[in-house]
């Protein structure tokens, strides 16, 4: 049995009724206390509707101490790789 346009756009159209909240990789909540794993999921969840071209999609008020300074993080590997490439210790 064949579809219609009607029914394929209709069908399209329909918008589904729950979506499915992003998966978040388990490091990035790593360390974390449950208050502040909820907060950097929600945060996770709001920017993940962003535009990838959005700078704001990056920013996040977890990285930050209540005294408004960075937190401090481990590097990443291609962070090491590239310092020990180019010699910037």
């Amino acid at each position: 049995m064949a579809i219609s346009r009607a029914q394929t756009a209709k069908q399209v159209s329909k918008a589904p009724a729950s979506r499915k909240k992003r998966k978040i990789p388990a490091k990035y909540l790593a360390g974390l206390s449950p208050a502040d794993k909820a907060k950097r999921t929600k945060e996770i969840q709001r920017n993940s509707k962003k535009s990838s071209k959005d700078p704001s999609a990056y920013a996040f008020a977890s990285d930050f101490t209540s005294s408004g300074t960075r937190r401090k993080t481990k590097p990443s590997v291609h962070t090491k790789k590239f310092k020990k490439k180019f010699g910037r210790a």
